[in-house]
């Protein structure tokens, strides 16, 4: 390899598989971002990546910013060089990977850390350790569909995966679907005079999305510029629909729900109840 070339050395390593078997594949890679530049090393991850060894020395792999994956490779910038584990593998006992769990993931020294985990984008915080409430979600915590991350200190053990045989979709219990307005034939009630495009901040427009604990489902929340608020279920069905006005969603069945920035998302608040829940920004 030439001397400042940004190529990447790979090498690739089959852990066995029988041809009988339904197991994934699972290979090794080396990424190495050369001059501190940007590089892409092309892969099947299957939405799998796991950093095994950092070769730069100085911590520069730090997952979101040194390194990271999609579906078709890894990348590495800013001096990051790692050996990484990518692909699918149950070791034969029936597809680890893909089950729900749990798992501590903790901010040691106020450091930013990532905990490795598929979370199929549903995950929520069932204890804090760290004390002073700093595992407020979207600055202390947050995750993608590769894992979670820490931050500032938060210390906390956080449930993730998906678990069908616990769901109900007959039933939602008191999570963010009833608060903000399940079932929304229940009540017609008529929102307030639609707000003028000007009443609405110019960061509020976009897609929004949270897990919700109790009914198992991922809730998707759309605010146009126009003002139009909708909240759907997972598959698209529309939960409540509203309008945004001076920082209070009116939703059609008469709730009221607070809305506010939050780090890189939203906040709601609901207010019958003041729970409130954090949605993070998805496009």
């Amino acid at each position: 390899m030439r001397p400042g070339s940004v190529l990447a050395a790979a090498f690739v390593v089959w852990i066995s598989a029988s041809a009988n078997d339904a197991f994934g594949e699972q290979r090794l890679m080396q990424c190495d971002s050369s001059g501190y530049r940007y590089q892409y090393c092309p892969a099947d991850t299957q939405g799998r990546v796991v950093l095994l060894q950092e070769v730069s020395t100085g911590n520069l792999c730090r997952q979101g910013r040194g390194w990271g994956f999609d579906n078709n490779g890894i990348w590495v910038d800013k001096g990051c060089r790692g050996k990484f584990s990518y692909g699918r593998y149950d070791g034969g006992g029936g597809g680890g990977w893909d089950r729900p769990g749990r798992l501590m993931c903790e901010s040691i020294s106020y450091r930013y850390r990532y905990c490795n985990a598929n979370t199929y984008d549903r995950v929520s915080l069932i204890r804090e350790i760290s004390t002073g409430n700093l595992c407020r979600q979207g600055r202390g915590w947050g995750y993608d569909s590769g894992g979670i991350w820490v931050d500032k200190g938060c210390r906390g053990e956080f449930r993730y995966g998906r678990d069908d045989s616990r769901r109900d979709n007959a039933a939602i219990a008191a999570g963010i679907l009833s608060a903000l307005g399940a079932v929304i034939g229940s009540s017609q009630n008529e929102p307030p005079p639609r707000p003028s495009p000007a009443s609405v901040p110019s960061w509020a427009p976009g897609s929004y999305s949270a897990y919700d604990p109790e009914s198992e489902d991922n809730v998707l929340l759309n605010v146009r510029s126009s003002g139009e608020v909708s909240l759907r279920n997972e598959v698209g069905g529309i939960v409540n629909s509203g309008h945004l006005r001076d920082g209070l969603i009116y939703w059609r069945n008469g709730n009221q729900s607070w809305f506010a920035r939050e780090g890189p998302g939203v906040m709601l608040g609901d207010v019958g109840s003041g729970k409130h829940y954090y949605f993070r920004r998805s496009g």
